[in-house]
């Protein structure tokens, strides 16, 4: 379900009726063309937590990226870095997203 908007989702940018009915609404695709289910409240907030779920993960990913490239980080090191967030501590090593 969020696969679709996300893939047309770019920072900055973002087509407003396209996230809407994406969170709002079900698409099942059958052999005649599709059917469009709107979500109750419970289905709707769990679309809303994953989207912001996928959005933090994909944001902290590309942030530890360039910390790791902004340090010269050497896949092959001994030396780690980690950061305490929200969630807990990482070791980039070996939790990487």
């Amino acid at each position: 379900m969020l696969t679709g908007m996300l893939k047309n989702f770019s920072f900055g940018r973002c087509d407003v009726d396209l996230l809407l009915d994406t969170l709002y609404t079900r698409t099942i695709q059958i052999r005649e063309g599709s059917i469009v289910k709107a979500l109750d409240c419970n289905a709707a907030v769990a679309s809303r937590d994953a989207l912001a779920k996928t959005v933090y993960a994909r944001l902290f990913g590309w942030l530890v990226d360039k910390i790791n490239i902004s340090v010269g980080q050497d896949p092959n090191s001994h030396v780690q870095i980690g950061v305490l967030d929200i969630y807990g501590f990482e070791c980039f090593k070996h939790n990487r997203l």
